[in-house]
């Protein structure tokens, strides 16, 4: 392909300083580098009349003209008349990007080769990258057939390790790079190469670390923004802006988006360090977040059409893709062990004459639900121990700490030594700590240990020296050495996996805080009640489902009935007002059975909680309720809502209910505007104890949500009985509903052990709050 030569002559950017030190890279501006790599050529444009505000100096090498020549000319300056008319075009479509890249020519050159062009908006500009056509470049059919053979390889992978690898295999298969490799961000932001497909003459950094300031964290901000990096040859010499910031703002233009957009002194600094001249990387995004990274490179200079970098996009989605699939069915597994872990020890629940008898009779259990090598249960002034576990003259100071140290429902740590004074004695046992409470006071607690597991990390270079002394130019250059360098860890544990911590609170709520708090015959006589209740359930269930049929059946016979009538009969407001009724009649039956379905089915649809953002449920709500939403020309006003450890389907069955309720009885006299807000009480009144659960006993750790409406409201004094199933306090006539949605939600919060409250001002509003215990919050997560 045509590249253009360097420009050692262009100046660097005025708002660049002259030097970046490692220390600060984190605040480097490489999102306004004022400059871009000279294998092509860029053009920021000021809508709607697409004058040129910016041009890379490099222009000259294509066009003859200096690029101060083009400011503030119109676009046809530069690209032919049917170039410019096409990017005219574009920016007049609903969708510019979906159409690159374009194919444009230079104005005066129609004779040479199309451009690949890349046209999209950014911070109040048009900007427009236009690379020369490569006619040797694969094709778009031939980079699908890489993508296709890739895809259907990675549907047969089981592994992590083997979709990594099939992936770096198909890249460097299409791509041709000398090295590619998955390089994965772990928990402390540093990266590990996990799988690497290489020439024989390149070196290996398979199972490699890699410090955290090596790709620093605006870095992985713009991955994340911007999938696709291609630094076709490092040894470039950059092409500046001309101007570099926008003459009518004064700000210096951002190229975040942009693909040709220059790189950091620093990283130009690392790759050469490593031996390698050019690099692509392609972002791994999960749940927007940035998973890892494929990484490509060369000691000789390449550049990847657009073609090719889009194909390794599409892999990477892939990639992403299998990764989720693999992690489902890892969680899916893990969940089916822990039922039947859950079903082992609800068999012995209710004959057990205490929980210290059900921790030794289902120890295995217990320390198999966590992967733990020692438990101890504290409760009633007895401990009980199973498993190893640090020396007993031990125990009875690490039970105070952990007391004194516990902020919410869960405490963990996979480092204790680095947080409990005595913790270097007991590294052997007990370097990984997770502990929950069993009672409002936090005295009584359940605690699994981990013992050290002590492992060699291997870093690409020592992590301690990622920055030779200073140089001559006077800032810090990154280092030179990858030579593999050995860390021993000691101290640590596995870390506690968030579906582990689930676990143990699980089993906390279902068995062991159970039998703390109840003597052996009322345990026996609450089994008992369960399964009344399970049976029960069962009737309305299988009764429900069997008379939703008929209902549905005589509101097809009403319609049916009402077309036989005659249209003089029909007429007759009598008949009008029996056939009206019988449909009203069994609309408001099916409803009802309905209702006593999904009340019956609380507790037998539950899932396993986990750690969820409120926020993301009360989204999934209200596009849920988009079209009344909008029918009731409804402000929904939300404030920012915190973690916690939930169901996450039942949390949003709740915020349905609550808002469409808030729709339903709005006031006819103003615009409804419902306000969903973190409370700062647990629900505007004491938790009732039962559903306190590791709470202390002022009540102080827990969430509240509040669900705020300005609708027709109720009279004061009836908060406690609008939860009472079929009690209504408006009349079925003027408002459609069973009276059972608020029974629901109430048996959802209580079975989170939280508690649920309503106050009302009648023709004012009302406000619905519900608390749930803290869940989230994990002081000790080293």
């Amino acid at each position: 392909m045509t590249v253009a030569k360097n420009h050692p002559e262009a100046p660097p950017p005025a708002h660049q300083p002259p030097g970046v030190d490692l220390t600060n890279c984190d605040r480097e501006p490489i999102h306004i580098p004022g400059s871009i790599q000279p294998h092509g050529l860029i053009l920021a444009m000021a809508e709607p009349d697409l004058t040129i505000v910016s041009v890379s100096a490099n222009v000259v090498d294509w066009t003859r003209r200096p690029a101060p020549e083009f400011g503030g000319q119109p676009l046809e300056a530069l690209l032919s008349d049917e170039g410019a008319a096409a990017v005219r075009g574009a920016l007049g479509s609903s969708d510019p990007v979906g159409g690159n890249p374009y194919a444009l020519r230079l104005r005066g050159r129609e004779a040479e080769a199309e451009w690949n062009s890349i046209l999209h908006r950014h911070d109040g500009l048009a900007l427009l990258e236009m690379e020369p056509r490569d006619a040797s470049a694969l094709s778009y059919r031939a980079c699908f057939d890489h993508v296709r053979a890739l895809t259907q390889r990675l549907q047969t992978t089981k592994t992590l390790a083997d979709a990594c690898a099939a992936t770096v295999a198909e890249v460097r298969r299409m791509t041709g790079y000398g090295f590619v490799m998955v390089y994965r961000f772990l928990g402390d932001a540093s990266g590990q190469v996990i799988a690497e497909d290489r020439a024989d003459d390149m070196p290996s950094y398979i199972g490699l670390h890699f410090p955290a300031s090596d790709i620093p964290a605006q870095a992985r901000a713009l991955y994340v923004r911007n999938p696709s990096r291609n630094i076709p040859d490092a040894a470039y010499s950059p092409a500046a802006l001309v101007p570099a910031a926008d003459p009518r703002t004064e700000r210096p233009i951002d190229l975040s988006q942009a693909g040709l957009r220059s790189v950091s002194p620093i990283h130009v600094e690392y790759l050469s360090n490593m031996g390698m001249r050019a690099s692509m990387s392609v972002s791994i995004i999960r749940d927007g977040q940035l998973w890892g990274l494929i990484s490509c490179m060369d000691r000789e200079p390449r550049y990847p059409s657009y073609e090719v970098r889009q194909a390794c996009e599409l892999m990477a989605h892939a990639l992403a893709w299998q990764i989720g699939v693999l992690a489902e069915v890892e969680a899916a597994n893990y969940r089916l062990r822990l039922k039947t872990l859950q079903t082992t020890l609800a068999l012995d629940m209710g004959s057990a004459a205490d929980a210290h008898e059900v921790l030794r009779n289902h120890s295995p259990a217990l320390l198999e639900a966590v992967d733990a090598s020692g438990a101890v249960l504290w409760a009633a002034g007895t401990m009980t121990p199973v498993g190893r576990l640090p020396p007993q003259e031990d125990l009875g100071g690490l039970l105070t700490w952990v007391q004194m140290s516990m902020r919410g429902e869960i405490l963990h740590t996979d480092h204790l030594s680095a947080s409990y004074p005595g913790g270097a004695a007991l590294v052997a046992e007990a370097s990984g700590l997770l502990a929950v409470p069993l009672s409002r006071s936090g005295q009584d607690m359940m605690l699994w240990f981990r013992p050290e597991l002590p492992r060699t990390v291997q870093w690409g270079g020592d992590p301690n020296k990622a920055a030779t002394p200073q140089g001559a130019d006077g800032r810090l250059h990154p280092r030179k050495s990858f030579e593999a360098w050995a860390e021993q860890v000691r101290g640590r544990s596995r870390p506690w996996e968030p579906y582990e911590i689930a676990a143990a609170m699980e089993f906390r709520d279902m068995a062991v805080d159970a039998i703390v708090r109840r003597s052996a015959e009322l345990e026996r006589s609450s089994a008992a009640i369960r399964r009344v209740a399970d049976q029960l359930e069962t009737f309305v269930h299988v009764a429900s489902h069997d008379l939703l049929e008929p209902a549905r059946q005589v509101e097809t016979l009403t319609d049916i009935l009402q077309d036989m009538i005659p249209a003089e009969i029909a007429a007759d407001e009598e008949v009008s007002e029996v056939v009206s009724g019988i449909r009203g009649v069994s609309g408001r039956l099916r409803r009802l059975i309905g209702d006593l379905a999904d009340y019956s089915q609380v507790g037998r649809q539950a899932q396993p909680f986990e750690p969820v953002d409120l926020d993301d449920v009360l989204r999934e709500t209200r596009e849920m309720l988009a079209r009344p939403i909008a029918e009731a020309e409804a402000r929904i006003v939300a404030e920012s809502l915190p973690m916690v450890v939930c169901d996450k389907r039942q949390i949003r069955h709740v915020f349905l209910n609550l808002i469409s309720n808030a729709l339903k009885y709005r006031s006819p006299a103003r615009r409804p505007v419902i306000r969903v807000f973190e409370g700062s009480g647990p629900a505007g009144q004491p938790m009732k104890p039962e559903t306190t659960k590791g709470l202390d006993p002022a009540g102080a750790r827990a969430v509240t949500v509040c669900v705020e409406d300005n609708g027709i409201g109720f009279p004061p004094g009836q908060g406690e009985n609008i939860f009472e199933p079929f009690r209504r306090l408006h009349g079925s006539g003027r408002y459609e509903g069973t009276g059972v949605g608020l029974a629901i939600c109430r048996k959802i919060i209580e079975r989170h052990g939280g508690s649920i409250h309503a106050t009302g001002r009648e023709g004012q509003g009302s406000t619905f709050c519900f608390a749930l215990p803290v869940r989230g919050s994990y002081p000790l997560n080293s």
